[in-house]
C-alpha cells in the first residue's frame, strides 16, 4: 500500500527576511544578531511575521513543512550597542537611516521561534547555509533508509499474506474432497492436498510422538538425578557430620595432649626436683657419714701430763692442783660419753647402769648408786673417797664390758690393757694411790675412750643398732635411742 510512499518533499522557501544584505528592509521588518550553532558564523534574523500572528501556530504550520535557509552575512553590518540601555542582541540603527530593533519583547518573541523550531527537529537553530546544506543531506540520508526499511517490510508483509492463503486454499480443497467425493481434474487436485497435509499431519504426530517419548525418557532421568542428587545430597550432610564430629574429637585430642604435655612437663620438672634433693640428701648423708659425731661433741686431748676431754682436766699432781670442781665435770663428761657408746654400739650391761648428770654423775650397781664425783674436806672426803673409788672402777667395769664386745671382731685393740681396777697397769682408785700414778691411768682411760670412738665410727654400728631396733632387741634398741 501506501505505507512504502515517499512523503513530497515541499521546495524550501525562502523569506523576504533572509534575502541578500543590500536589499532594504521595509520598515515592519526587525533584524536580531545571532551566532550558527555548528560553525559559530554571525548571522542576522529578521522577523517578517506581522506581531499579531501566533508564533506557535504559525510555525505548526510552516516549519514543519520547509527548511528555512538562513544567508550567511558580514559580521560587520550588525553592530551590538550596549550603551543605549537596551537588552543583548538588540540593534540599534545604523546612521544610513535603517530602522532601530530593540524592545525586549521582540527580542523575546526570536527567542520562542527559535525554541520551537530545535524542538522540532534535532538541530539546533539557527544556522548558516552552509551547515543547513549539511544539516539538509543527513536528514535526507536518514529519510531514504527509513524508505528502504519501510520497503523491505512490505515486500515480507506481502509474502507472508501469500503463503498465509495458499495454506488456507489447500485445507479447503481437503475439506471439499472428503464431503463430495468427486472424480474430476479439481478433484484430483484436491485429494493430492488432502494427502499431503495426512502425510505432514502424521509426520508431525511421529515427531510428536519422538518429542513426547523424549520428554519421557528426560523426566525418568531428571527424575533419577533428582534421587541422586538427594542421596547426594544426603551423603554430603552425613559426611559434614562426620567432619564435624571429627573435629571435635580432633580439638578434644589435641586438648588431651596438650594436659598430657603438661603433665608431662610437670612431672619432669617433678623427677628432676626429687632427683635433686636426693642428690642433695645423699651427699649430706655422706657427709654426716664421715662426721664423727662422738669425737665431735667429745674431744679428748691431752694438756701435758693431763688427759682433758672436752677442755676439762682429769686427775691431780701435786704442782698442779686441778680443782675437783673441773675434776667431776670431767667425769660427768666420760661418763655422757661411755652411755652414749653403750647404746650406740648396743653392748649389753652385765651389773652395772650408767647415770650421767654432769657435774653429778653416778652409776648404779646392784641396788647401791655411786657417786661419781668427789671434793675436798678431811674426814668426811675419806669416806666420799672410798664410795668414789667404788665408783671409777665400777666405771672401768663398764668400759671393760664395751671393750670385750667390741672384740667380737679380731681387729679390735686397745693399746691399753684393762685389768680390775687397772688401765695400762696404773690404778685409777684416788685412795692409797700417787696423784701422778692416779693421773696417768686417768689419761690412759680418755685414750681408749679416744680409741673406741674411732672403731666404733669406722665399723658404722648405728644402722646395726637401728636394725636390731627393729628387730626388738632390747640392748639394740637402747643403742638406737642415742
Amino acid at each position: 500500500g501506501g505505507r512504502g510512499r515517499r512523503p513530497a518533499r515541499r521546495a524550501p522557501r525562502r523569506p523576504a527576511a533572509m534575502e541578500a544584505p543590500g536589499a532594504a528592509l521595509p520598515v515592519a521588518e526587525r533584524a536580531f544578531a545571532a551566532a550558527c550553532m555548528r560553525c559559530g558564523a554571525q548571522l542576522r534574523i529578521v522577523d517578517d511575521l506581522p506581531a499579531a500572528v501566533d508564533v506557535a501556530q504559525s510555525f505548526r504550520g510552516t516549519v514543519g513543512e520547509s527548511f528555512v535557509v538562513v544567508p550567511a552575512s558580514d559580521p560587520d553590518e550588525f553592530v551590538e550597542l550596549r550603551s543605549g540601555g537596551g537588552p543583548p542582541g538588540a540593534v540599534e540603527a545604523r546612521p544610513d537611516g535603517q530602522p532601530r530593533v530593540a524592545p525586549l519583547d521582540e527580542v523575546s518573541r526570536v527567542e520562542r521561534i527559535m525554541a520551537l523550531a530545535s524542538g522540532q527537529t534535532e538541530q539546533e537553530s539557527p544556522v548558516c547555509a552552509d551547515c543547513l546544506c549539511h544539516v539538509v543531506a543527513e536528514v535526507q540520508r536518514q529519510l531514504d533508509e527509513a524508505a528502504e526499511e519501510h520497503r523491505a517490510c512490505e515486500e515480507a508483509y506481502a509474502r507472508l499474506q501469500a503463503e498465509l492463503r495458499a495454506l488456507g486454499e489447500g485445507e479447503g480443497g481437503g475439506q471439499g474432497l472428503g464431503r463430495e467425493g468427486s472424480a474430476g481434474p479439481g478433484g484430483s487436485r484436491g485429494v493430492g492436498g488432502g494427502a499431503a497435509a495426512a502425510g505432514a499431519t502424521a509426520a508431525l504426530e511421529r515427531e510428536v510422538a519422538v518429542l513426547e517419548e523424549e520428554e519421557r525418557l528426560l523426566l525418568a532421568e531428571l527424575a533419577a538425578c533428582d534421587r541422586e542428587e538427594a542421596e547426594l545430597a544426603a551423603a554430603l550432610e552425613e559426611h559434614r557430620l562426620q567432619r564435624e564430629r571429627l573435629r571435635r574429637e580432633e580439638r578434644a585430642l589435641w586438648r588431651a595432649a596438650a594436659e598430657h604435655q603438661l603433665d608431662l612437663e610437670e612431672s619432669g620438672e617433678e623427677r628432676a626436683a626429687a632427683a635433686s634433693a636426693i642428690q642433695y640428701a645423699t651427699a649430706e648423708l655422706g657427709r654426716l657419714r664421715g662426721t664423727n659425731v662422738l669425737n665431735d661433741m667429745f674431744r679428748i686431748a691431752q694438756e701435758g701430763s693431763f688427759g682433758t676431754i672436752n677442755r676439762f682436766r682429769i686427775g691431780r699432781l701435786p704442782e698442779q692442783s686441778v680443782p675437783w670442781v673441773e675434776i667431776n665435770a670431767a667425769w660427768g663428761q666420760a661418763c655422757l660419753l661411755l652411755d652414749s657408746l653403750v647404746k650406740r654400739c648396743g653392748a649389753p650391761m652385765s651389773q652395772y647402769r650408767l647415770l650421767p648428770r654432769g657435774s653429778y654423775s653416778a652409776i648404779q650397781a646392784g641396788g647401791d648408786v655411786l657417786e661419781l664425783h668427789s671434793g675436798e674436806g678431811g674426814l668426811a672426803r675419806f669416806f666420799q673417797d672410798r664410795r668414789f673409788d667404788l665408783a671409777t672402777a665400777a666405771f672401768l667395769g663398764c668400759l671393760r664390758d664395751v671393750t670385750r664386745f667390741l672384740q667380737r671382731d679380731p681387729s679390735m685393740r686397745l693399746p691399753f690393757k684393762i685389768e680390775g681396777d687397772k688401765v695400762g697397769g696404773f690404778s685409777v682408785r684416788v685412795q692409797f694411790n700417787q696423784d701422778e700414778r692416779w693421773t696417768k691411768a686417768l689419761k690412759f682411760m680418755l685414750t681408749d675412750l679416744k680409741w673406741i670412738i674411732a672403731f666404733v665410727e669406722s665399723r658404722d654400728f648405728g644402722d646395726r643398732a637401728r636394725e636390731g631396733a627393729a628387730a626388738g632387741t632390747p640392748a639394740a634398741a637402747a643403742g638406737a635411742a642415742v
